[in-house]
């Protein structure tokens, strides 16, 4: 089984996403995404900073919320997610003690 692993460079994230190049920087800045690389010419992003520039981009259009709101948004979502699965999990190990 052979994986892929998807880099693009600052230019082919903004055309993926519709994202100016200026806000891209910004969201860099507010901790949004941290791409490869130590000034913009040499940054990459991977899938994962697709989806999470595509989360927060949702969140600025729907909500019309500053990149700093964005950034806090998108951290309770996470953390909201992660509480969610470790409950689940809990609740499925209380059932095995419960049913046996």
């Amino acid at each position: 089984m052979s994986s892929t692993y998807l880099q693009m460079n600052v230019l082919e994230f903004c055309q993926c996403t519709s994202l100016p190049q200026a806000w891209l920087v910004e969201i860099v800045e507010e901790g949004i995404l941290q791409p490869r690389g130590a000034s913009p010419e040499q940054w990459l992003f991977d899938e994962q900073a697709l989806a999470t520039a595509r989360r927060a981009l949702r969140l600025r259009q729907d909500l019309e919320l500053e990149w700093a709101a964005i950034a806090l948004a998108l951290q309770l979502l996470d953390e909201l997610e992660q509480l969610r699965e470790e409950n689940r999990q809990l609740r499925s190990r209380l059932g095995r003690f419960e049913n046996g």
